[in-house]
């Protein structure tokens, strides 16, 4: 099996940690349609969230103020959220909550906390660096202990 993975980030700007928190007990991920495309991209960040294929996995971050959840999607996206309008919302399956408050200080990439993105996959050649930066840190997971080889399909 080769999983896909995705950070997600629900921004300061529109949520705030009480909302971080209510979305995980609710198990609903929210994105606004009009998240733009990161640099040359054709798909736009809201676009890819509607497409990324139910099954796959992200982890949620509210900027670079914390990790919180390893989730994986349960179902397609719903053009008319509870968020309001605008917005585009997800169920999902809570896997894992983050083992660790520190903030991330790993490499700055688009899937990285610390990169002003909201929706953006792991490519196939940094899953090992994403594995290494945040999954086992922040979750304590390694892709070989679930029998994964740690390669995905972007």
């Amino acid at each position: 099996m080769k999983p896909n993975f995705w950070k997600l980030s629900q921004g300061a700007t529109q949520f705030n940690l009480d909302a971080i928190l209510d979305s995980i007990k609710l198990g609903y991920v929210y994105v606004h349609q009009d998240t733009h495309a990161k640099a040359t991209s054709s798909k736009s960040q809201g676009e890819n969230f509607i497409d990324a294929p139910i099954g796959d996995y992200f982890y949620l971050t509210h900027g670079n103020a914390g990790i919180y959840a390893l989730g994986q999607f349960s179902g397609p996206a719903n053009l008319f959220s509870i968020h309001g309008d605008g917005w585009l919302d997800r169920p999902f399956r809570h896997i894992r909550s983050s083992l660790s408050i520190a903030p991330y200080e790993g490499p700055r990439k688009w899937w990285a906390p610390n990169e002003n993105s909201t929706f953006t996959a792991v490519p196939d050649v940094e899953v090992p660096m994403f594995e290494e930066h945040i999954l086992k840190p922040y979750f304590g997971i390694a892709l070989a202990d679930f029998g994964l080889n740690g390669t995905s399909h972007k």
